[in-house]
């Protein structure tokens, strides 16, 4: 937006310098951008934020300097004329699209070409000077805001207005000389036969004003914003009347707009008002303006400064702001048709704020109290988890937390219970996650696809049950083990890897070791396949996953381990157990192994829960040492050696002693899986 000076001068006199007049009007909301000096005059570009399109004409600038400098605002004085009877035949088809079209008639114009003074003024603002009627409507548009279009009325076929929706393969030429293909999405202005001017943009050649035109029909009108801000985009075509329709011009000077640009017509191309048509949908009323309860001292406690009541009164009346006194020391406030940005008091106190200048206000610190935050120990505990995991090789992923139902099917999560994304945007984002295996699957398929096959991840993530939200650690491994020149070939990572993984993080955290027994989780192998229990309680499942579900993710030819464990069993467990210092046994520890044939279905874990129920005293450890299943075993039982370590705190033990333990130890297995010493 750009104002000359000197043409400002007409509605607020000032006696404060550009430079200072730049500054004011900055500070205000008013952002001078650029000065220039065009033809001994000075123009400033204004860069005007689309809440305020009532600061689009040099009316809406003086009124702000007005309440900035405290000086009275000049309109210009419009001469009220006496309505002619005869109405101009005027048509809108969907009042939605135009709610009020103003079409005044001219008679007898004589064209020609503008005063200097007019000429000058719509110059020094880069618009081309064409004839006395033209720059008549942009003098106006640049005064009070408002577009208006001028059509030679004895080129309007049928000498009426439509206002409607563009036909389909309907064209145009502008007045730019473009030719322009419409469509129903367009809002045209049309005479009886054909479009004339695309509403709110720009008018047609056909029925522009030149020399020999005699009689004149003035448009102007309310579009709505919408409408020309599509037709604009779609169409490629600005102007600066698209600029403000698309912004939203005030209503109330539709009808004002117009008287001003008939004064001038009628003085300066000695017209006469033949026709007038105001076509508005029902009887126009006026509409009633919102009203705000303001209490004064609102403005006091927000700016930080006193604020006299009748300062605040006297701001907001030069803004145009109706103002009243009420009970208890309050204003009752109506902001102006053109202020649709004013919809609560806080607002009011930023037009107090701002035309007093923020500048003003005296700078002073706030008032800091201080708070003893508490140490979030649960995100502590995690940083560690993290730390833990990533000593281990892992890397970690988040991974996000809504899923669609295509992915809890093919990774066989049971749908019972879901907790629904009421406003997704698309079906990925439907479901809050009940389970992160689909999760963790996304990302080692998007690995996978782009070459990355051996990946040890994890993740500190939260699932979504009807219950409420629960804190799980991931786990999620496949393809080898880093590669190591000691080892011939290549190992591939297997269902004791993950569950090491899981036992040297409870190991570090000191809590008390996991149980892993046999379950049936659907997604698991049904082999490889446990629950995780800690202190008695079920925390979480781990296990390979099986193989029509990775290729549902094309993930082929390799293993996939999976563990999901739930946080808080362990956070609490390393509050219980905190570390504590233990010395060293100064005395040696005596190692016995024992190989069985056992029964297939007895794990370690029942051995070695028998074992740790006898309490013997000098037995210190029990440990697997392998598994084997051949011809020398016979059928529906495996070998299973097991390592046991004897120690005591106070003293060396003897052979004898350690014979003892060890039998009684043997003899308990023996009896209770009825198995055979090897």
């Amino acid at each position: 937006m750009k104002i000359s000076l000197k043409w400002l001068k007409n509605y607020i006199d000032y006696k404060i310098s550009a430079k200072e007049l730049s500054r004011r009007l900055t500070l205000s909301g008013l952002e001078v951008e650029k000065e220039e000096i065009i033809g001994g005059d000075t123009v400033f570009e204004l860069e005007i934020t689309p809440n305020r399109p009532d600061c689009l004409s040099f009316i809406g600038i003086a009124r702000e300097l007005s309440a900035i400098l405290n000086k009275p605002l000049k309109k210009p004085a419009i001469k009220k004329f006496k309505l002619p009877k005869v109405v101009c035949d005027i048509k809108i088809d969907d009042y939605d699209d135009c709610s009020r079209y103003i079409g005044a008639v001219l008679k007898d114009i004589k064209v020609a070409k503008s005063p200097q003074d007019i000429k000058d003024s719509i110059s020094f603002l880069g618009i081309r000077s064409v004839n006395n009627v033209v720059d008549i409507t942009n003098f106006c548009l640049m005064e009070c805001g408002q577009p208006m279009h001028a059509f030679d009325f004895d080129k309007l076929v049928g000498g009426k207005i439509i206002v409607r929706r563009a036909r389909s393969g309907e064209k145009i030429v502008a007045i730019n000389d473009v030719e322009y293909a419409l469509d129903p999405s367009i809002l045209v202005i049309a005479d009886a036969k054909r479009a004339v001017a695309i509403a709110g943009i720009m008018g047609g050649k056909d029925t522009e004003v030149t020399e020999t035109t005699k009689n004149v029909l003035l448009e102007s009108a309310y579009f709505d914003p919408l409408i020309v801000r599509r037709a604009s985009r779609k169409l490629g075509l600005r102007s600066d009347a698209s600029y403000r329709f698309e912004r939203g011009v005030d209503r109330s000077m539709v009808y004002q707009g117009c008287l001003r640009a008939v004064n001038l017509i009628s003085y300066l191309a000695g017209a006469e008002l033949f026709s007038f048509c105001d076509a508005v949908k029902g009887k126009t009323k006026k509409q009633h303006p919102i009203e705000i309860i303001f209490d004064p001292k609102k403005a006091v406690q927000f700016l930080g400064a006193n604020i006299s009541v009748a300062q605040v009164k006297n701001i907001l009346t030069k803004l145009e702001f109706k103002v009243a006194s009420t009970a208890r020391g309050k204003l009752k406030v109506s902001p102006p048709s053109f202020r649709l940005d004013i919809k609560e008091d806080i607002d009011v106190v930023e037009e107090i704020g701002r035309i007093m200048g923020f500048d003003a206000f005296p700078s002073r610190l706030a008032a800091i109290n201080p708070v003893n935050i508490a140490t979030d120990q649960k995100r502590i505990f995690k940083e560690k988890l993290s730390s833990l995991l990533a000593a281990q090789g892992c890397s970690e992923i988040i991974s996000y937390t809504t899923l669609s139902r295509a992915d809890l099917a093919k990774a066989k999560v049971p749908q019972e219970d879901l907790v629904y994304n009421q406003n997704f945007l698309n079906e990925d984002q439907e479901i809050l996650r009940p389970s992160c295996l689909p999760s963790m699957l996304n990302v080692i398929a998007h690995n996978f696809k782009n070459g990355q096959k051996n990946l040890r991840f994890f993740e500190i993530g939260r699932i979504y049950l009807p219950s409420g939200e629960r804190d799980v650690l991931v786990l999620g491994l496949t393809g080898e083990h880093a590669h190591d020149w000691r080892a011939p070939q290549p190992k591939a990572v297997d269902f004791y890897d993950i569950k090491g993984v899981v036992e040297n993080i409870t190991h570090a955290l000191k809590s008390e070791k996991i149980l892993v027994q046999q379950s049936n989780n659907a997604s698991l192998d049904r082999i490889e396949n446990v629950q995780i229990s800690l202190a008695e309680k079920t925390i979480g499942f781990l296990g390979k996953i099986q193989k029509d579900i990775l290729s549902q993710w094309d993930i082929k030819h390799q293993d996939v381990y999976f563990a999901q464990i739930f946080i808080d069993p362990l956070w609490q467990q390393d509050i219980k157990y905190q570390s504590a210092y233990t010395p060293l046994n100064a005395f040696p520890g005596v190692v016995r192994d024992v190989s069985l044939a056992i029964k297939k279905d007895v794990s370690f874990q029942s051995i070695k829960d028998c074992v740790q129920a006898l309490a013997e005293p000098l037995l210190k450890h029990i440990d697997f040492v392998e598994q084997y299943l051949g011809d020398k075993i016979p059928s529906g039982q495996k070998g299973m050696t097991i390592s046991l370590i004897y120690q005591s705190p106070t003293k060396t033990l003897t052979d004898q002693e350690v014979e003892e333990a060890h039998q009684r130890i043997c003899n308990k297995i023996l009896n209770e899986f009825h198995a055979i010493k090897r």
